[in-house]
């Protein structure tokens, strides 16, 4: 029987270890921290598809060519067209997948989870088994149910550290931290990316690395990126480099807030406004990250904070309802605490506090007084900022929030890989014995996050193929 062994947790690793064993393998899961689900079980849950039932009982119009394209649009050209299609067709088989193993999709919950014009973000409904707070969870639980009940064994507080291999290059197996040697006909690498590590955020993100001051991971602390460590070893390869999810912070503290409300308005040093601030954060960090000093200021005025201190329990932050542990950095009293700290700074006028943040002075008092008149019309005439609970900033004292996009949500740096989810080297080759999926594999996005749920999309979807594939590879 073909021995094949699955490193991490995750949704990629519990789907590759489920179809690996269904595929007639001897599957056996490590995972270095003491839960499973990786990041996967701190997520919402989402899962970005196309063309799939659910969305066809919500008559909904949409298919997996419709899908591929506005990926391709969304990444200039720069990805592979057979990736994306795997990924987008693996997505969509995902969905009734899942919903085999006891996951609800409720027509009625679809939305927008990007940049698309069509709903696809698919919001999970099941039981978490305490692993998590919200859908993820819920993923993670439907798929380690299955895995428990096909009696594969999944050891936690278990870290493989390198790879083995034969005389021919062929994997066969790995080394764990305390020195076990584990062999196997076929590895599965499903470790995540490397989100906890500041040497790798310094080494293959840049972008992100310059904030390292502010910087905090919202995935588990096992994110260290050693699966990619391992596979360079081997001889694969790192592609995607200075990519992935950044989200914005005013760094009150380690925060996790999934949308602002909707007074503030974002300017950059210059005093110029650049983007809807209520847009997706798949792209609003990466739009900060790219105005001068990579940062901008939140503004608003003393009418601002009263409202907020009125409204104590932060609606706005979980529009969509995806249950994650979300809080909010703009609440009254957070604000008067962090006014008094100077972290939010102060003006009696537009003037002083655009001295007191280094703003343009003269931009930043024409952007408001723009601002002002827009609020007065019900309409954003620059970026189209739906027009409810907007708010004029004309009450003094006034404030400015600096904001950075310092959260890493998430890593698209990583292995390259096939549409088999085979890792390749830098010639192109497969590397026999080695298969990868999830946060770990690169290729799948680009510059910019296509939408909330791809992750996990992706992650299912390859999960599956490399366990089949390394189940049949393994018994060639």
């Amino acid at each position: 029987m073909t021995k094949v062994l699955v490193i991490g947790s995750g949704g990629a690793g519990l789907s590759a270890a489920l179809e690996a064993t269904r595929h007639g393998a001897d599957v056996i899961v490590l995972e270095a921290g003491d839960q499973v689900g990786g990041a996967t079980a701190r997520a919402g849950g989402v899962v970005y598809a196309a063309g799939t039932d659910v969305q066809r009982q919500a008559g909904v119009d949409d298919d997996i060519d419709e899908l591929v394209a506005y990926y391709m649009t969304l990444t200039h050209h720069q990805l592979e067209p057979r990736l994306l299609r795997t990924s987008a067709e693996g997505t969509r088989e995902a969905i009734t997948w899942l919903a085999e193993l006891g996951i609800t999709w409720d027509p009625a919950r679809l939305y927008v989870a990007g940049l698309e014009t069509r709903p696809r973000g698919h919001l999970p409904t099941g039981d978490t088994g305490g692993l998590g707070p919200a859908g993820g969870a819920m993923i993670v639980n439907a798929l380690l149910t299955a895995v428990t009940a096909a009696g594969v064994p999944v050891r936690t507080s278990t870290r493989a550290t390198a790879l083995l291999r034969d005389d021919t290059g062929r994997v066969t197996g790995v080394e764990t931290a305390t020195g076990e040697r584990i062999v196997a006909d076929a590895v599965v690498l499903a470790t995540g990316g490397f989100g906890a590590s500041a040497e790798m955020i310094a080494r293959y993100w840049p972008d992100a690395a310059q904030h390292a001051d502010w910087q905090w991971y919202l995935g588990p602390d096992t994110n260290v990126g050693d699966g990619i460590t391992m596979a360079l070893d081997a001889g694969g390869v790192v592609v995607d480099v200075n990519q992935g999810v950044l989200m914005e912070t005013p760094n009150f503290g380690r925060i996790n807030e999934g949308f602002g409300p909707p007074w503030l308005v974002f300017v950059n040093e210059e005093g110029r406004r650049f983007i809807n601030e209520l847009d997706t954060y798949c792209v609003l960090g990466y739009s900060i990250n790219r105005q001068p000093g990579a940062h901008c200021f939140a503004v608003f005025d003393e009418a601002a904070v009263i409202g907020a201190e009125k409204e104590e329990a932060g609606s706005t932050v979980d529009p969509y309802g995806l249950g994650i542990d979300l809080h909010s950095n703009w609440t009254g009293s957070t604000l008067r605490a962090q006014i008094s700290a100077g972290k939010v700074k102060r003006g009696a006028t537009l003037a002083e506090l655009a001295a007191a943040t280094g703003i343009d002075p003269v931009a930043l008092e024409t952007t408001v007084e723009q601002w002002n008149a827009d609020v007065e019309r019900g309409r954003d005439s620059a970026f189209e900022k739906p027009a409810k609970q907007l708010l004029p900033i004309a009450t003094a004292p006034f404030y400015a929030a600096e904001i950075r996009p310092a959260i890493v949500g998430m890593t698209f740096t990583g292995l390259r890989s096939d549409h088999e989810s085979r890792l390749l080297d830098r010639a192109g080759r497969a590397i026999p014995g080695l298969f990868a999926a999830g946060e770990i594999t690169g290729g799948l996005q680009g510059q910019v996050y296509a939408g909330g749920g791809t992750s996990i999309g992706n992650a299912v979807a390859f999960g599956r193929i490399a366990g089949r594939v390394a189940a049949t590879d393994g018994a060639a």
